[in-house]
């Protein structure tokens, strides 16, 4: 039987994932925040960037009590997706509405990695603590959603 002292390799593998992932949006909402000029686009940023480096932080604890070490950096495919992002603003000249889209994106790539962990751990002692974050990131794109609608998008 599992406990969250003794989590399945899979689980355990499925975080470490999710972990990396959470570090790609955590760090590309605060690199958006600081390139974005609208005062309440950086807000909302930052405040995201917050939320997503605490559940971050709340996986990694999970991990931990495996003992095991949690990841120390991002995934490869957000490597990819800052430079992306860093080369579409270049070339926009930063407008506001391109980094919210890119944004969205990257939270909707975030909402993909949590419908593909749930399933998997479904009977893990964290199946709540996933449904949880899962309930937060698709709440914090939502607000990225409606904040491009606001602004007719």
């Amino acid at each position: 039987m599992s406990t969250i002292f003794q989590l399945e390799k899979d689980t355990l593998a499925a975080m470490q994932e999710l972990v990396r992932v959470l570090h790609d949006s955590q760090t590309a909402l605060t690199d958006a925040a600081a390139k974005v000029e609208c005062p309440q686009t950086a807000r909302l940023f930052y405040d995201l960037a917050t939320r997503r480096a605490q559940l971050e932080h709340e996986l990694r604890q999970y991990i931990q009590l495996n003992d095991q070490q949690p990841p120390s950096s991002g995934t490869l495919t957000g490597e990819v997706q800052k430079l992306w992002m860093a080369l579409r603003s270049s070339v926009s000249g930063g407008k506001t509405e391109f980094i919210l889209a890119d944004m969205e994106r990257l939270e909707d790539y975030l909402i993909d990695e949590y419908k593909t962990l749930i399933p998997k751990t479904a009977g893990s002692p964290l199946s709540a603590v996933f449904n949880e974050q899962f309930v937060a990131v698709k709440r914090g794109r939502d607000e990225i959603r409606e904040f491009r609608r606001q602004r007719g998008q």
